[in-house]
């Protein structure tokens, strides 16, 4: 019985996920709808690419830390930033 009880708390939030995912915008692109999210992270992507590019070119980049860390945060805020900037209301 204990066991059945600690397997329902996980499953909560995972059954609320599959639900929930055909509830994020939809943009038709060439006819093909896409989720939003793709397109941020898609963005995000590139933006954080020039942005990696310019602090590099202004030799900033060895004083951030290591990239390895610094490149994937860079990303992540970018799309962050751009799901903001477009979805939020």
């Amino acid at each position: 019985m204990i066991f059945m009880t600690r397997l329902r708390k996980p499953a909560f939030p995972v059954i609320f996920a599959f639900l929930l995912t055909a509830c994020d915008p939809m943009l038709s692109i060439q006819g093909s709808f896409w989720p939003a999210w793709i397109i941020c992270i898609l963005a995000g992507l590139a933006v954080s690419m020039v942005l990696m590019w310019q602090l590099v070119r202004l030799r900033l980049a060895p004083y951030l830390g290591p990239p390895l860390l610094i490149v994937p945060s860079l990303w992540a805020l970018c799309t962050f930033v751009i799901w903001l900037l477009f979805y939020s209301t």
